[in-house]
């Protein structure tokens, strides 16, 4: 027998699902006569409220956690913004906290959250993988996980399409400076890192490289690792002629160095980034990446979180993919 939702009683009742939220959340006051109509309907139809509306009855703090691996990079505070003037109007407030990318410390905001009984968290996660996630919404807290969906759960998510971004950026490198390219990726174990190399491979298959000749370095997402990749490349008996960086920080830490030797960007080596933050119009020459809409992924964040926290969505994950757009300037 399929589960009775809470879009089945208020179809029944003639009303919105939020008036039913409302009812069972306790989130709004709803005329006694709708409440008690309301209530008869969904006994009729045997509906019982989800955790999520149950906890939402005994929560008081009106706050959600934003997870983020690394808050001084202008991506993530431009995303929280968005999540934060989504929920905002709705008389909610936000935790943004930086986990430097370690485990331990995404571990202990999670568990933190669950302790609080906060009402919500959207989760960007290096180390951790998103089924660590199920705990929090089996307690009925509301969770967006930022990358891969958790199937079976009311765990929604969004991301971009990181492995065909990667691909589209390194096919447009390969038709203007040929096959000879690097990728300095980020940390190995991170979905991010791991979908935005598979996106470099590819696109270097699909060009015949063979896979003992696709060069490949594993550094940290930030302006050091780019300086550390790019000084390796540069060593090797031969240089490749272009790098795809799997951040724009590390594309201006590589083009930090790539200056420092005397090359010219692109005629020497041509160089590529991915996010487009502030920074990659304000670097020398100007980054060519690929723009991933961080104010639009982080209000589809908001906007799910919201639906579930209010009750109006209480029903399977859902799964949204924000799309890219390949940003061509003077870099490559």
């Amino acid at each position: 027998m399929a589960r009775i939702t809470i879009e089945d009683v208020a179809n029944e009742a003639g009303v919105s699902i939020t008036t039913v939220s409302h009812v069972f959340s306790g989130h709004r006051p709803v005329n006694a006569e709708t409440k008690q109509m309301v209530e008869q309907v969904a006994k009729r139809l045997g509906y019982r409220p989800n955790a999520i509306a149950r906890s939402l009855r005994l929560r008081t703090s009106q706050t959600i956690m934003i997870v983020v691996p690394d808050i001084t990079n202008s991506f993530y505070p431009e995303y929280a913004r968005s999540i934060q003037d989504v929920i905002g109007p709705a008389g909610f407030h936000s935790l943004l906290c930086n986990t430097d990318a370690r485990e331990r410390e995404e571990l202990a905001f999670l568990e933190e959250a669950r302790s609080r009984r906060l009402n919500g968290v959207v989760f960007v996660g290096f180390r951790v993988e998103p089924e660590a996630l199920r705990p929090l919404a089996d307690d009925g807290i509301c969770v967006v996980n930022v990358g891969g969906p958790v199937p079976g759960s009311t765990i929604d998510s969004v991301c971009f399409d990181d492995r065909a971004a990667s691909a589209e950026m390194t096919h447009f490198v390969i038709d203007r400076y040929g096959s000879d390219v690097a990728l300095i990726d980020g940390d190995a174990e991170a979905p991010v890192s791991r979908h935005r190399r598979e996106g470099f491979e590819d696109a270097c298959r699909e060009a015949g490289v063979p896979d003992r000749e696709m060069v490949v370095l594993l550094e940290e997402f930030d302006r050091a690792g780019g300086a550390r990749g790019m000084r390796a490349l540069l060593d090797r008996e031969v240089r490749p002629r272009a790098v795809v960086c799997a951040n724009d920080m590390i594309a201006i830490g590589a083009i930090d160095v790539a200056r420092e030797e005397g090359l010219r960007i692109p005629e020497d080596v041509a160089i590529t980034g991915f996010d487009d933050v502030d920074l990659a119009t304000v670097v020398t020459p100007q980054l060519t990446t690929v723009h991933a809409d961080g104010p639009r992924l982080g209000a589809e964040a908001g906007r799910l979180l919201l639906s579930r926290m209010t009750g109006e969505h209480d029903g399977e994950g859902r799964h949204v993919v924000v799309p890219h757009e390949l940003v061509v300037r003077a870099s490559a």
